[in-house]
């Protein structure tokens, strides 16, 4: 199984690239099952374009839309890990989203693929993000969103801290939440992934949520 983490901020070196890293090695990493990586939006500038105005024939665009859509494609589930900016999510994340509808991506790369979003915040917001994904970017995607969700307030401090889901404090609580949706995303892909393209085939029907 391979799950894509998709770190959603437009900034290097983010506090979403940092809580993508800290998943990624305090959840997935040595796992045998199972292989993970980061797909990080702020090293592919281009999702800001990808809508605009005669950029979409540039070469170096072009490949790098290739290389954004190997990695959706040949992944099983997603996690979203995306800050709130303003009570919105980042413009290049709404353009990922768009890159992914039927007509764009030549296909649907994350058809009927689960994904489990994690709201973040520097201070105690990060709950906009998942109202706003759930509400809106299942529709050309046609991925499937787990009922499950978490957010991270004080983000900062959070990363720092050890991983240690298992206590009662309030930090290791939200570690927990992490942990069981990301578990419940592994059941998820895998129940999923024997009939991923009958389901695909049949949202081609109709792709664009009508």
């Amino acid at each position: 199984m391979n799950i894509l983490i998709i770190s959603a901020s437009q900034r290097d070196d983010s506090n979403s690239f940092k809580l993508s890293e800290s998943i990624k090695i305090n959840v997935f990493d040595g796992q045998s099952n199972l292989t993970s990586s980061i797909l990080d939006i702020s090293q592919y500038p281009f999702l800001l374009d990808h809508y605009g105005c005669g950029r979409d024939n540039n070469a170096q665009l072009q490949d790098d839309k290739d290389t954004v859509l190997s990695q959706l494609y040949a992944c099983d589930a997603v996690v979203i890990v995306v800050p709130e900016w303003g009570g919105m999510i980042p413009p290049a994340l709404v353009n990922l989203l768009l890159l992914c509808a039927n007509g764009s991506a030549s296909g649907l790369p994350l058809g009927h693929k689960p994904a489990f979003a994690i709201g973040l915040s520097t201070s105690a917001g990060g709950s906009n993000p998942i109202s706003l994904l759930k509400a809106y970017a299942a529709k050309n995607t046609h991925l499937t969103w787990l009922p499950l969700h978490a957010i991270v307030h004080n983000v900062e401090d959070f990363i720092a801290l050890p991983w240690t889901p298992d206590n009662q404090d309030r930090m290791s609580q939200v570690q927990s939440r992490i942990a069981t949706g990301l578990k419940a995303l592994e059941i998820y892909a895998n129940t999923l992934k024997p009939v991923r393209e009958q389901l695909v085939a049949l949202s081609k029907v109709h792709p664009f949520g009508q």
